[in-house]
């Protein structure tokens, strides 16, 4: 579970989460990644983890789904995407698509997680 918490965090501004929960099931070419899908626990993956839990799950859905399905991120994920710190955003955004599943999507998705940060950052003032 704890692993499984880091994707959570990218994990990433406006539908509401039972929208992107319903969109998830029907989207076939971005699943979220399953717990199976993390490397083994180090130093790193613990800091990861902490990061991630310093957003609740549906808003590392909506943030994860903002850099690989173009999808907008709620004001209420926003705060805690900037709650949680830009090093901690990129840390993950980095470390979700060095997953081989994502690997191939990592030319759009990191650009994708700048984006997101920087509309968050603009919400939240």
């Amino acid at each position: 579970m704890t692993k499984f918490n880091i994707i959570f965090f990218i994990l990433a501004l406006t539908l509401a989460s039972g929208i992107m929960v319903s969109f998830a099931q029907e989207t076939k070419d971005t699943e979220f990644p399953p717990e199976s899908a993390m490397p083994p626990e180090t130093a790193y993956t613990k800091y990861l983890d902490e990061c991630a839990r310093k957003v609740e799950e549906e808003c590392g859905k909506e943030i994860f789904f903002g850099m690989f399905e173009s999808l907008p991120v709620t004001q209420k994920c926003c705060l805690q995407l900037v709650k949680m710190g830009k090093t901690c955003h990129d840390d993950l955004a980095k470390a979700i698509v060095k997953l081989p599943e994502y690997a191939p999507k990592a030319s759009v998705a990191l650009p994708k997680s700048v984006l997101i940060w920087d509309a968050c950052v603009l919400v939240t003032k």
